[in-house]
This record gives structure tokens, sequence and C-alpha cells, in this order.
């Protein structure tokens, strides 16, 4: 290993480096102080330092530092707490990202963190007691060192892996099985390029790998934040005007247009509260997706704005499920409320249209529903 490997090597770890510090600081400058945000941080900075220290010990193995015991103990040691600190913190991301429960306590926060002060215990007091255990006379490493190097960060990243999939089987919603299996990802592919990189350890493989990861993940939630809304995860008003874009009208097909509004939305707001709120919203959510799922065509839902909701049908001409779908809805509706025992009555009005022809556009089409959402609202005003 000499200067070749030197130059490969370092311009590898700073090309990571930059890479994960633009990530970082573009995620500050959007920093809300959540949870999920903070450990992302933490995770991330875990991962910049450990291939900062990763490419010292590179350039010490190039000769480019003195082969000295010294440097050799300071690389390894330092390599070994970030790498503990790394699967740490990336288990600790997919927890809060996960809701989980028990990680909601300080007490439980730092029994996950035992394992970490455990191994960085036992490899110090293992030097003390005796210096050549991990790192032998030639300032080399003993094969020891690198079951001892892995063995808690492995723990860490199988049980986040595990986790993820276990919450993305569990999950009801698309959107978020999807969520979850972009985490899970993230741990599943630095143990894969970890694999490789002890197999190929004349190749940065892991830093190359762990950068790769950590930007697919980042890319898929910056997309899922511009695409998705916060509340109900429904597609947003962005995807819906980039959905309605992709329209043809065609002949063999038929587009149907449904806009939905909850009724009364503004009393359960001045009346319980804007959690209360909040929650209608995401109970008609769920109730519009469970219907959406039970139609055999191909359909979009979204949330247009406020509590208004839309939802485009397109199937074969001769096939008509609006009228199944609303009378769809409105039972599930009645059924979510008889499950949420809710002190109000949860119900929607809805406005629908069609496509004509070529001449007719998706826009057009979704004024004339949303001026028939508002017949049926001063209707089902007037049965009060």
């Amino acid at each position: 290993m000499g200067f070749d490997y030197f130059v490969f090597y370092t311009e590898a770890s700073l090309v990571c480096v930059i890479i994960l510090t633009m990530i970082l600081i573009t995620d500050r400058m959007f920093h809300t102080k959540q949870e999920k945000q903070i450990w992302f941080g933490r995770a991330i900075s875990a991962f910049i330092l450990y291939f900062i220290s990763d490419a010292c010990w590179a350039a010490m193995l190039s000769g480019m530092f003195p082969k000295i015991r010294f440097f050799a103990v300071l690389f390894n040691y330092t390599n070994y707490i970030l790498i503990s600190l790394m699967g740490y913190g990336l288990f600790a991301f997919i927890a809060v990202s996960g809701k989980m429960s028990f990680f909601n306590s300080i007490r439980n926060r730092r029994l996950c963190f035992i394992p970490v002060v455990v191994s960085v215990l036992f490899i110090s007091i293992a030097y003390v007691t005796n210096p050549l255990f991990w790192i032998n006379e030639n300032n080399e490493l003993n094969v020891l060192y690198f079951p001892l190097m892995f063995a808690v960060p492995s723990l860490y990243l199988i049980v986040g892996f595990i986790f993820s999939v276990a919450y993305a089987f569990r999950s009801e919603l698309r959107e978020e099985k999807r969520r979850y299996l972009v985490i899970g990802s993230v741990p599943f592919g630095v143990m894969a390029f970890g694999m490789i990189q002890v197999v190929a350890l004349n190749a940065p493989t892991f830093c190359f790998g762990c950068t790769i990861m950590w930007l697919w993940f980042y890319i898929q939630n910056t997309k899922a934040l511009i695409s998705v809304d916060d509340l109900t995860h429904l597609n947003n008003r962005g995807q819906i005007n980039r959905y309605l874009e992709q329209i043809r009208y065609s002949e063999d097909s038929r587009v149907i247009i449904l806009m939905i509004d909850i009724d009364r939305f503004k009393g359960i707001n001045d009346r319980y509260g804007h959690a209360e709120g909040d929650r209608a919203l995401v109970i008609v959510s769920d109730a519009l997706r469970q219907t959406c799922n039970q139609i055999n065509a191909s359909v979009f839902l979204g949330r247009y704005g406020g509590d208004e909701f839309t939802i485009i049908i397109q199937n074969p001409k001769d096939e008509d499920h609006t009228e199944r779908l609303i009378t769809l809805l409105r039972n599930n509706l009645a059924e979510k409320q008889q499950e949420n025992s809710l002190p109000y009555e949860l119900d929607v009005s809805i406005g629908y249209d069609e496509v004509t022809d070529g001449n007719d556009s998706v826009y057009a089409c979704m004024t004339r529903a949303d001026e028939k959402l508002y017949i049926d609202k001063q209707r089902n005003a007037g049965k009060m």
C-alpha cells in the first residue's frame, strides 16, 4: 500500500464526507427540532467522523503517517468507538421514525446504549491488561479485533432492519409501508457494504456504500415530503396537479373526478378543537383509502386542501364505479364513526363529473365537480 492507495482512499473518503455534510447542512437549514431529525443528524455525523478517522488509518497504512504505536492505537480505537456510535445512531433514528413506544423513555434509551458502553469498556480494558490483545507488536490488527468491532453495530443494524420490516408489514397504509421499507434499506445496505469491505479491504467500499444508502434515503424522503400530505399521508395538492397533467382523453376509457368535502368541519374545529379536527381528517382519509381499495379500477386519491379531497377514477367505458364508491364511502364513514365513538356526525358532501370528449379538460371537469359538490353541500345543510 503506497501513495496511490493513500490518494485513492483519501479522495473516496473526502467525497463521501462532502456528500454527507451537504445532506446534513441541507437538513439543518429546514430543521424543525423534531426528534427524528435530531437523530438523523447524529447518525450522519457519526458516519462523517468515522470516514475521517478511517482515512487517517488508511494514510498510516500507506506510509503517509509514521507507523508508530500511538497512531495505530489512536485511529483504530477511534474507529471502534465511532462505528459503534454509527450503529446506535442509526438504530435510534429507526426507533424514533417507527415511533417505538419503548424508546420514548430516557431509561430505555440508556439501556439500549449499554452494548456500546460494554463493548468500548471491554476493548479498553483488554488493551490495558494486554496491549497486544487486538493490535500486535508490528502495529497490525489481530484477527479478534474485527469480530469485536462489528458485533455491536451489527446487532443494532439487524434489530433496526427487523423492526423496519415488521412495521412495514404491520402498517395498513401503502405510504407507510414504503417509508418503513426505505428506512430499513439503510441498515441492510450498510451491513452489505460492510461485509464487502471486509472481503476487499483495499477498496473503500464501505464508505461509498454507506454514502449511497444515505443519499438514496434522503432523496426518497424528500420526494415523499414533496408529494405526500403530512397529516393524512395522501397525495398532496402538488401531486394531484402532476397526476392531472398526465391524463389524456381516450374513447376507450372514462375519466371521472370526484370532489369530496367534510360536512360541518368548521363546527368540529370550533367546538372540539383543532386537534379533534385533525383527527376527523385522518378518519375520513382512512375511510377514503379503504373505499378506493374496494373499487376494481384505477383510482387516484389526494387531499386537495383543507377538508377537501379528490378522487380520480379511470376505468373502461362499460363500467361505472362512481355510485358504488359513494355508497361504500358513506358506509365506511358510518363504521369509522362508530368504531371511534365520535361525539359528532361525520359525513361528506360529494360532487363528480366526467371528461366528455377530447375538447374537454380535466381542470374543467374538476370545476364542474366542485360546483356539484357545493350543491350537494347545500342540500345536506338543508337536511339539518
